[in-house]
C-alpha cells in the first residue's frame, strides 16, 4: 500500500513537470512569432555580436542572443541577421567566439559588419544545480550597447534570475542562504572579464519562484522531472532566460 502512494506521488510531480515544461514549449514557440514586427523600416542598425561565454553550457549562448534580437526589435531596432554576422566575422576578421572580440575595436567590427550600434553579451550563468535539498536554476547575463562610430557605450545592464525547490527546514534554508553568498563571491571573478566591470547590476538577483518541499525526495524529483522535461523539447531555462532578458533590456534607449 506504501509502494502504491509513493509511486502515486512521483507520477503527480512528474505529471506537473511534463505540464510545465509543455507551457514553456508552447510560450516559447507560438508566442513571439506571433508578434514580431517587421523591421525592414527602423532606421539604426544594430548587430548582436557572439556572447561572452562564462559558463560550461554550450547552447545557453545562442538562446540568451536570440532573445536579445528579439527585444532589440521590440526596441525598434533593424537587426544584422546573426548568420550574417558570424560569417562576416568570420571570414573577414577572423573572429569566432564572444572571448575573441577584445582583440579588435568597435569601430574596425561596425564597419564590418556596417551597423549603427554593437551589441555585446556576456553570459555568466546557466545551469541547473540539483542536490535534493537544494536544486535551483539560474540564468545571469550583462549586455552593452556601443555606438560602432565612436566606440562609445551608450547604454549597459546586467541581471541575473534564478528559481529554486529545495525542501523544508532549516538545511534547505541554510543552502538557500549559501547560494546567495556564492553568487556574491562570483563578482570579483567576473569583473577580470574584459568590458565586464562597469556594467551595472552584476549583483542583482531576483528570485522569481521558491518553492518548498516536505521531503529531500520529492525536491528532488520534482527538479530533475522538469530539468530532464524541459532539456527534452529544448526550452531549458526558457523562464529564467526570458525573465533576466526582460529585466535588463527594461531601460534600453529605443531606435528610431
Amino acid at each position: 500500500m506504501a509502494h502504491k502512494y509513493i509511486s502515486g506521488r512521483r507520477s503527480l510531480v512528474f505529471n506537473i513537470s511534463t505540464a510545465f515544461a509543455l507551457a514553456l514549449l508552447l510560450s516559447a514557440c507560438a508566442g513571439p512569432r506571433d508578434r514580431r514586427p517587421d523591421d525592414s523600416r527602423f532606421v539604426q542598425s544594430v548587430a548582436v555580436l557572439p556572447l561572452y561565454n562564462a559558463t560550461n553550457d554550450v547552447d545557453g549562448p545562442q538562446l540568451v542572443r536570440e532573445q536579445a534580437v528579439e527585444r532589440l526589435r521590440k526596441a525598434r531596432y533593424r537587426n544584422l541577421p546573426l548568420a550574417d554576422v558570424d560569417v562576416i566575422l568570420r571570414d573577414r576578421m577572423g573572429i569566432t567566439l564572444g572571448a575573441q572580440l577584445d582583440l579588435a575595436t568597435p569601430e574596425a567590427i561596425g564597419a564590418e559588419l556596417g551597423v549603427d550600434y554593437l551589441l555585446y553579451g556576456y553570459l555568466l550563468d546557466f545551469n541547473t544545480v540539483t542536490t535534493g535539498v537544494y536544486n535551483v536554476n539560474k540564468v545571469r547575463a550583462a549586455f552593452k550597447l556601443v555606438d560602432a562610430k565612436t566606440g562609445v557605450v551608450v547604454w549597459s545592464r546586467a541581471a541575473g534570475v534564478k528559481n529554486e525547490i529545495h525542501s523544508a527546514g532549516d538545511l534547505g534554508r541554510g543552502l538557500s542562504a549559501l547560494s546567495q553568498k556564492s553568487d556574491r563571491s562570483d563578482d570579483d571573478i567576473y569583473t577580470t572579464i574584459p568590458g565586464l566591470a562597469n556594467i551595472p547590476g552584476l549583483s542583482d538577483w531576483v528570485t522569481k519562484r521558491s518553492r518548498h518541499e516536505k521531503s529531500v525526495g520529492n525536491a528532488a524529483l520534482f527538479s530533475l522531472g522538469e530539468q530532464l522535461v524541459t532539456q527534452a523539447l529544448g526550452v531549458h531555462l526558457y523562464l529564467e532566460t526570458s525573465e533576466a532578458l526582460d529585466r535588463i533590456m527594461a531601460e534600453l534607449p529605443h531606435g528610431r
